[in-house]
């Protein structure tokens, strides 16, 4: 397996998840809905031509990189990728046609010989029913359900205690058996959230990045970013990768990465500098930012 397998999963995932936020409502009934109702597990993806393989999936499964879609009698669904779940509402116009909704905004679903297919712009998302079988990967969820949890990165291992806990002195490894440098620094503490640094280590696919602890103290849904533009690496400007959803009172800890082609190896994360931006999940309102420099 390429490194360059888990750029085209996060970026095809990226456009394809936006197709269930791209999501005109349809109505039907009767059995129809049947076909529709269960557990669904991700088979296949596509966008522009580009297939992943039934064996890439099967690897996004063992570690721990599951895409599940839940589709319910109450006419309502949850998508799930990596953790990071979106639920609307749905419609049968068929025993083979569905319409997903969210936010008033609709995409279409087709069922043909078990296969229920969302396309739109290119990108598809392929489903059969069933659950994903994780290996040694492990659950890609933390305390508070899968919603805690993006799953920007499922290579990061989780250490230490709660938040408040000493992380001083922790030395971790993740996937690719590459020992973390620990580093046990809090950037942001007030009445919003905690955010602590863990460790920097290159992940399994060989990313530079930090293990982030964040703890939300507040009593809204909180969404933490790296915000786009702010950040440099040794003075150069490099976007890392981060996305995180913590629960109220809860904490996650995630992986922000930053692209082999941009910080080729651990020792190169010096002199990195940034902004960590904190909505509220729910209005999008930025309740805080915080600045990285490490």
């Amino acid at each position: 397996m390429r490194v360059g397998a888990k750029k085209k999963w996060v970026a095809m995932l990226v456009s394809v998840f936006a197709l269930c936020l791209v999501l005109a409502g349809c109505t039907a009934g009767g059995d129809a809905t049947k076909n529709f109702v269960g557990d669904w597990k991700l088979v296949g993806m596509e966008e522009n031509g580009e297939t992943t393989s039934p064996e890439d999936i099967q690897l996004m499964e063992g570690l721990g990189m599951t895409v599940t879609l839940s589709v319910k009698e109450d006419k309502t669904f949850v998508l799930n990728v990596f953790g990071d779940e979106t639920s609307g509402s749905w419609e049968a116009k068929n025993p083979s046609e569905a319409s997903l909704t969210v936010d008033g905004q609709t995409v279409s679903a087709t069922l043909a010989n078990g296969v229920l297919t969302m396309e739109q712009d290119g990108a598809k998302l392929l489903f059969e029913k069933g659950t994903p079988s994780t290996g040694s990967g492990g659950d890609s969820t933390t305390s508070g359900g899968s919603e805690g949890v993006t799953g920007t990165d499922t290579g990061t291992t989780a250490v230490g205690t709660p938040s408040g806990g000493d992380t001083a002195g922790i030395t971790t490894t993740d996937g690719g058996g590459e020992a973390a440098i620990p580093i046990g620094q809090t950037i942001a503490d007030d009445d919003i959230c905690t955010i602590e640094v863990v460790d920097k280590k290159a992940d399994w696919a060989g990313d530079s990045g930090y293990t982030l602890r964040i703890t939300n103290k507040s009593d809204k849904k909180l969404r933490v970013f790296a915000s786009y533009g702010s950040f440099s690496v040794d003075g150069k400007m490099v976007d890392p990768v981060l996305s995180e959803l913590v629960l109220p009172g809860k904490y996650s800890e995630t992986f922000m990465w930053f692209d082999s082609s941009d910080v080729a190896s651990v020792d190169d994360l010096v002199n990195v500098e940034g902004t960590f931006e904190v909505d509220d999940d729910d209005t999008y309102d930025t309740l805080a930012e915080y600045p990285f420099a490490m």
